[in-house]
């Protein structure tokens, strides 16, 4: 069952609680891979820092895409593509 569409105001508000939120994370992110270069250029490699670096370098590749998300909400483009068209995606 298909949800009616919010109102373009609620979607403004919603898409700006997403950039902002998107933009929190990606500062704290930032912050705790700055750390975890530091313990790992002292630790080396093999430490499990080189871990939580990777995961938080994946954390920062989802607080770009919830901004992403929040600007489209933002911006009211619906970028839903039709399922019947003949196109090369």
């Amino acid at each position: 069952m298909a949800t009616t569409p919010l109102p373009p105001a609620t979607r403004r508000l919603v898409g700006l609680l997403l950039m902002l939120s998107g933009g929190l994370l990606g500062l704290g992110l930032l912050l705790k891979v700055a750390v975890g270069v530091y313990s790992w250029n002292t630790g080396g490699a093999q430490s499990l820092s080189a871990v939580m670096l990777s995961v938080n370098l994946l954390g920062l590749l989802a607080s770009g895409l919830l901004m992403r998300w929040g600007l489209q909400m933002r911006r009211g483009t619906n970028s839903a593509r039709n399922p019947d068209a003949d196109e090369i995606l």
